[in-house]
């Protein structure tokens, strides 16, 4: 028999998926409810930072809001995978020099635009599971 098992994941085995992934979904509220976008990020530091245009909805609700990011990978044949969430205040970059730092982190964004701007994720709580694949476990 054949067995998938879940398990947590410390907050540096969270931090070690958060540093191999570059596309991740921010989870915010909008008009009181959840909503998941996608976008491009960067690990700096112990910060997550990600790019999004200046006229978005986003751009205007992260200004020391509380937000949720989430990044996974799941292999859909197996059903075997990771999922990482991360969950702190979300302000923008806005010092020149810490600006000019974060773009050089390589982040792409998905749409270019002349209004982008960078976003700074400061995690308070980091959570993870892993679910694995066990053959032949005995029952």
């Amino acid at each position: 028999m054949h067995e998938r098992h879940s398990h947590s994941l410390s907050r540096a085995q969270c931090e070690e998926f958060l540093a191999g992934a570059k596309i991740g979904r921010v989870i915010l509220t909008e008009q009181a409810l959840p909503t998941a976008l996608p976008v491009a990020y960067s690990i700096d530091g112990n910060d997550i930072v990600f790019r999004t245009n200046d006229s978005t909805k986003m751009a205007a609700t992260l200004n020391g809001t509380v937000i949720a990011f989430q990044v996974d990978h799941i292999d859909e044949q197996s059903g075997t995978g990771w999922s990482v969430v991360a969950t702190g205040v979300a302000t923008p970059v806005i010092d020149p020099t810490d600006e000019e730092r974060v773009s050089g982190l390589g982040i792409q964004a998905w749409v270019e635009s002349a209004n982008a701007r960078y976003i700074r994720l400061s995690p308070t709580i980091v959570t993870g599971q892993v679910i694995t694949y066990q053959a032949d476990v005995a029952y």
